[in-house]
């Protein structure tokens, strides 16, 4: 039975991943100045929960433990 859904994301800064290159933006086909980070993701098991969900607060508060 599923009780309710919740979001985790990929915790970068405590895997240390990193940027490895950079990548021109284009803009309507044509490429611009500005630039964005290619990140290079390392394999961990940290993870940030959305423990603040409004819709499943209730479902997500009760499995956190109180010292989080």
């Amino acid at each position: 039975e599923i009780i309710c859904i919740v979001n985790i994301q990929h915790d970068c800064v405590k895997s240390q991943c990193t940027d490895t290159s950079q990548c021109h933006l284009r803009q309507e086909r044509t490429e611009t100045t500005h630039t964005k980070s290619i990140i290079q993701h390392k394999s961990s098991l940290f993870y940030l929960l959305n423990a603040y969900s409004i819709h499943n607060y209730a479902q997500i508060q009760s499995v956190i433990p109180p010292s989080l």
